[in-house]
């Protein structure tokens, strides 16, 4: 009997302790708002494309490797849209002939083609896809469903040696309004098939394909440093595990960073405590003194983190990334804790 209890705790904590599924980062885009009016023209030109963050490093769609030819976004909104402007490096740009293709065609694949995933309640399943080929013929599904139609706009811009295009997705197609702290599921993907090598990219990175809502990257509508480490679990929905990365400007970032710290050693703590109860309400001395030895190394190193963060010193995200895994590592084992002390115990009187 003894070994049998002993092999479905052995079975529980499996099933407890299993991995994520990956570590990709997690991006977070604070999303500035536009104060201006934009023209979708794919010129990029207006003052406030300027001030929203550019972030690069597309990586294939199927492993974490960068692309040699590499593709940049920015993004911003205001109450009637949000809008999505991407610039494709193209080293090959003298054989890019863009061809029109109807609405919806699936011709639009067969070139060279900018795709954008959108989930706009972040609920990792009413997501929308649209494409558009450097032509600027556009597809819109929901989800596969193609039967959808928007009132998106998209527009193309073809230079020397890259092309651009410029997207509007009106709030009014997902029945939306924007607010400050709204958080948005958001990829970018390109389909670069150019001098005969088909190339697929994305953003944020995703598995298998492009249709992985878990993997989008997380854009916040003109949050506050608050909000942003009030919303730490809400970037980790789906269990990702990976480190966050916040695109912003110089400062925001550092206060981000330490408010959503912060957020993460206030859970810790939290934990620690509920754990320090559950230990007294053990029948068992040799259980109550496992917990006890677990606990103890969990209390060092919170308190580097508290001392780290009450220390004033500046968080940049290097410091950051190191932390904010190491905490959210510390917490998938503190929820295992008691399972491990209990089988510890259990081993130790076979």
């Amino acid at each position: 009997m003894r070994t049998l209890a002993m092999l479905g705790l052995l079975v529980t904590l499996a099933a407890a302790t299993g991995l994520a599924a990956d570590d990709y980062p997690i991006y977070v885009y604070p999303c500035p708002q536009a104060e201006g009016t934009l023209k979708i023209d794919g010129l990029l030109n207006e003052p406030d494309w300027q001030k929203a963050p550019v972030v690069s490093g597309f990586t294939r769609y199927d492993k974490p490797e960068l692309m040699r030819v590499q593709t940049s976004v920015r993004f911003l909104y205001d109450r009637r849209s949000l809008y999505v402007a991407v610039q494709c490096d193209e080293p090959l740009r003298a054989k890019l002939t863009p061809i029109a293709s109807p609405r919806d065609a699936h011709a639009i694949f067969s070139q060279e083609a900018i795709e954008v995933f959108i989930d706009p309640r972040h609920d990792h399943k009413n997501y929308y896809q649209f494409a558009a080929n450097a032509a600027g013929s556009l597809w819109d599904s929901k989800g596969n469903n193609t039967a959808w139609n928007s009132t998106a706009q998209v527009a193309t811009h073809l230079d020397a040696d890259s092309w651009t295009v410029e997207f509007a997705f009106p709030w009014k197609d997902y029945d939306l309004k924007p607010r400050s702290g709204m958080v948005v599921g958001l990829n970018v993907c390109r389909d670069r098939l150019i001098g005969g090598n088909r190339e697929w990219s994305n953003w944020s990175q995703t598995k298998a394909n492009f249709h992985d809502p878990e993997r989008f990257g997380h854009l916040v509508l003109s949050p506050t440093a608050e909000q942003i480490a009030a919303l730490g679990d809400e970037f980790r929905q789906g269990d990702r595990s990976g480190p966050l990365r916040i695109f912003s400007a110089e400062g925001f970032s550092n206060t981000s960073y330490r408010a959503l710290a912060q957020a993460s050693l206030k859970k810790l703590q939290a934990m620690i405590a509920d754990l320090e109860a559950t230990r007294n309400k053990e029948r068992s001395a040799q259980t109550r003194a496992e917990i006890e030895k677990r606990l103890q190394a969990f209390r060092r190193e919170t308190s580097q983190f508290r001392a780290q963060l009450e220390s004033g010193k500046p968080l940049d995200g290097a410091t950051f990334v190191k932390m904010d895994l190491r905490m959210h590592e510390l917490t998938k084992s503190l929820g295992n804790i008691i399972w491990e002390a209990r089988l510890s115990a259990l081993l130790s009187d076979i």
